[in-house]
């Protein structure tokens, strides 16, 4: 494939899988959460069984990038089965492309997040984060009361704490909200490593049509030591959130800045 024909091939791929997540959610929207809703209760029931199908949606989009031949994804089995098994957990991870969370989702059977306020008023995508998802606008003791239910539930939390997409050469700025809310409500962090090479066209503000040139975007996924907040118990909880955070920085960003 010449270098031109090779460039356009990828720009429509890219574009295929935007496609693709907006069909996704609306087949979630209009064909499977409605069945769900009205044949499955009790209400916790049948969020479980919509967070199952939303998680099967992603995979089939991850293994639709993959057929494009537009990303590559390297997880070992043990973290591939721990991410498939994992419940009650705060899944923390650095951010480095647009597409990180509906990988993270699509190899977790049970996931939950704190979201975007602004994709609750998207059209189609906000039928889908409204029944599962937390919104980030919310008042922090109602944030953890929303935590706490999910994670009680058998929920696994993800949290990207930079607040933003993870920017090549810039120092980012984690915040303490997932070990404040860890420490909140007992349930352990779980720090998860994205690897990841050139992310031209997913990362924060790039234009629409930009790509990767060189190939394949490329992720490993790393799945570290939990975090407990017993450990930090002998602390007064802004320094066991500042330890904790620092716990995690270690793990989410182990070559450094």
């Amino acid at each position: 494939m010449t270098g031109p024909v090779r460039f356009v091939w990828k720009t429509i791929s890219k574009s295929l899988v935007y496609l693709f997540f907006v069909l996704g959610a609306s087949v979630l929207v209009t064909m499977v959460f409605p069945p769900i809703l009205f044949f499955i209760h009790p209400a916790k029931r049948s969020s479980r069984v919509m967070r199952k199908a939303t998680s099967i949606t992603f995979m089939c989009m991850r293994w639709a990038m993959f057929i494009l031949g537009l990303v590559r994804i390297h997880i070992s089995k043990e973290d591939r089965l721990r991410l498939k098994t994992l419940r009650s957990a705060i899944v923390v991870a650095n951010h480095p492309s647009l597409i990180d969370v509906t990988m993270l989702i699509s190899f977790l059977p049970q996931a939950d997040c704190i979201v975007n306020a602004r994709l609750f008023d998207k059209p189609i995508v906000r039928h889908v984060v409204r029944r599962l998802f937390v919104p980030n606008s919310i008042d922090f003791s109602r944030m953890v009361h929303s935590c706490y239910q999910s994670l009680a539930d058998g929920n696994c939390l993800i949290i990207f704490p930079e607040g933003t997409r993870t920017r090549t050469g810039v120092r980012p700025l984690v915040k303490k909200g997932s070990a404040r809310i860890s420490l909140a409500t007992g349930f352990p962090v779980v720090p998860v490593h994205i690897r990841a090479n050139d992310m031209r066209g997913l990362q924060k503000g790039d234009p629409f049509y930009r790509i990767n040139r060189k190939g394949r975007y490329t992720f490993d996924f790393v799945v570290g030591q939990p975090l407990t907040p017993l450990a930090y118990a002998g602390d007064e909880t802004p320094a066991a959130a500042r330890k904790m955070t620092n716990d995690i920085i270690q793990q989410i960003f182990p070559d450094g800045f």
